[in-house]
């Protein structure tokens, strides 16, 4: 970690200098090592991994020669054209710019380092985030099976071969709970409430380190299906502290999202199923709990994900309300209702409306999004 800095004088302080020289603040290179050094022992790692990466890789190369407090909307525009012509993604210069460098410069502000909006003016071409990528349901079972049975050579016992239980138990917690997989595994023994057939999400793991959930609204108890709870329950071993972590990898070590995507990759590619990442898991719950007619209330507070950006993402999986309003216009027009189009949105509707009514008043461990008993998932 960088040795911290004095803080830095505000623009136009002398300090030690001479009179006829004002002191202008620091060059962005320097600040921005220090904001960095700063921020590490009090956000989260995977925060401080990414103002590291953006500022110290990205920003400072570029900018970092100049005086901070002489920063203009126009080197921010270049900042972005630069990086931009280097093909990085939209989405990864717009978290360099508008997320790591805008929360820098933000803290100059406070220190008084910048006093204009360097941000003013600045444009985005047009990206569209990637839509979600479930899995049938044929795959999902294809895939919990492949872990079920899948065998692996066990530390230290020469060419001994096991199946490893906590692999296929988290898999299935991820298919059958909309919990992303760094939450997953972040969860402790502790976090478990089985009697009540459900747990509790405070902590995200994530660079091999367990910090606070991604959002406030991530913090949350996630209700479990009895199969669920009977997988996590069997899971358990005899000696156990709150601390310990519910799912381990061989060599008993918390199981790291990145790394568990060699064996996710495996399985897909074993199964000829077309290659997509673990967080497809989350997609195939959310949108089968949208087919089957779940409350949004309820999925929200499942999934930790608010109604706008299910709406967003998950919008055409959902249920199509709208139309049902055009009964309205019968008296309007008689032939409005002659179309064979109109027929058939009417029956659409109705049948939304229908799984609506089947399903608002079940709870979740009987409700619409029981998991099949065939296999153990």
């Amino acid at each position: 970690m960088p040795v911290l800095r004095k803080a830095f004088p505000r623009v136009g302080d002398q300090g030690d200098e001479p009179a006829t020289r004002p002191n202008l603040g620091p060059t962005l290179a320097d600040y921005a090592r220090n904001f960095v050094a700063q921020r590490t022992p009090v956000v989260r790692k995977a925060q401080a991994h990414d103002y590291r990466r953006h500022l110290l890789r990205y920003v400072v190369p570029i900018l970092g020669h100049g005086l901070l407090a002489e920063l203009r909307p126009s080197d921010v525009r270049g900042l972005q054209a630069e990086l931009l012509s280097r093909g990085l993604s939209v989405k990864y210069v717009k978290n360099i710019i508008s997320g790591s460098f805008r929360a820098m410069v933000q803290q100059a502000k406070v220190d008084e380092v910048v006093t204009r909006d360097v941000f003013t003016g600045l444009q985005w071409p047009r990206w569209r985030p990637p839509e979600p990528d479930p899995f049938t349901s044929e795959e999902r079972s294809r895939i919990l099976e492949w872990f079920r049975t899948r065998t692996y050579g066990l530390p230290g016992r020469g060419v001994q071969r096991r199946p490893h239980q906590p692999f296929f138990v988290y898999v299935h917690l991820l298919f059958w709970s909309g919990m992303r997989p760094s939450e997953a595994s972040g969860l402790w023994v502790g976090d478990l409430d089985l009697k009540r057939n459900r747990l509790h999400v405070q902590r995200s793991r994530h660079l091999y380190d367990d910090g606070a959930p991604k959002t406030l609204s991530a913090d949350r108890w996630v209700e479990l299906f009895p199969e669920t709870v009977r997988l996590l329950r069997d899971l358990q071993p005899l000696h156990v502290t709150p601390e310990t972590s519910a799912f381990t990898t061989m060599r008993g070590q918390p199981i790291e999202p990145k790394t568990f995507s060699d064996h996710w990759y495996d399985c897909l590619r074993a199964l000829g199923i077309r290659v997509r990442g673990l967080y497809s898991t989350k997609d195939t719950f959310v949108t089968t709990a949208l087919q089957k007619g779940v409350k949004i209330a309820w999925l929200e507070t499942q999934t930790g994900v608010n109604y706008a950006t299910l709406r967003r993402h998950y919008g055409k999986w959902m249920p199509i309300e709208g139309e049902s309003e055009l009964r309205h216009f019968a008296g309007v027009d008689p032939t409005l209702f002659k179309g064979p189009e109109c027929v058939r949105s009417r029956r659409v509707t109705d049948t939304f409306s229908k799984k609506r009514r089947d399903f608002s008043d079940l709870e979740m461990r009987g409700g619409g999004l029981e998991p099949p008993r065939v296999l153990p998932h």
